[in-house]
């Protein structure tokens, strides 16, 4: 077997493991999937969990790639968990030129990455300040957001608990797109400003849809 297909072969099987634990353990739901398209995107969710990237990984229905802290990967078995679900380890932000390298290769290669505007893990369930690092590099290359509410990981495992409680809901919700070219128009600080204050209001928006009972498609 390749070192390619390798890959591929621990992806599957930890995605599938993971799955089978979400659906036992948390019951697992999802919404959204009729706003999914193929192409180079970020994914940005709120984030309140460790739990996270391996959800939405999970959730979204093709290969997905996150960036993750180079401490996490010292974690035993979960640092090699967080690698067969393609994690890549990096410094810094979007904006560091090495990160942004790293992501613009990932989205010309047509790839879905993960990431979480908050910048780490919430200490309360609200949704905290997004840094303006999605914004820079989807206006710089022309690609699409697609924003995200986890619903439930707070309260299973957030970061005042040593380890997960074993049984609870989950549910993750996917949004329609927002797109580059509805910010295309204005000066650059003033696109990431706008673009940024947009998507906390669209991760806000599919919050109050799940509230409200989930009925329809998600905004």
């Amino acid at each position: 077997m390749s070192k390619k297909n390798k890959g591929h072969f621990l992806y599957r099987t930890t995605i599938a493991l993971f799955r089978f634990f979400f659906k036992l353990c948390y019951r697992l739901k999802i919404y959204g999937l009729e706003h999914h398209f193929t192409g180079g995107a970020l994914i940005a969710s709120n984030h309140a969990s460790f739990f996270d990237p391996p959800l939405l990984a999970v959730a979204w229905p093709e290969e997905v790639y996150f960036l993750a802290r180079e401490t996490l990967f010292n974690i035993p078995l979960f640092g090699r968990f967080i690698y067969a679900l393609n994690a890549r380890p990096v410094r810094g932000t979007a904006k560091d030129i090495a990160v942004f390298k790293l992501l613009c290769s990932l989205l010309e290669e047509e790839k879905k990455i993960i990431l979480f505007p908050e910048g780490s893990r919430a200490l309360n369930n609200r949704l905290g300040p997004l840094k303006q690092g999605a914004s820079f590099l989807i206006l710089r290359t022309h690609k699409a957001i697609i924003p995200a509410y986890i619903h439930g990981t707070y309260d299973v495992w957030n970061r005042k608990r040593k380890f997960p409680k074993l049984f609870g809901k989950i549910s993750c919700i996917f949004g329609s797109p927002l797109r580059y070219q509805e910010f295309a128009s204005l000066e650059k600080k003033a696109a990431e400003a706008a673009l940024t204050q947009r998507l906390k209001e669209r991760i806000l928006a599919l919050k109050e849809w799940f509230e409200a009972g989930a009925q329809g498609s998600p905004p």
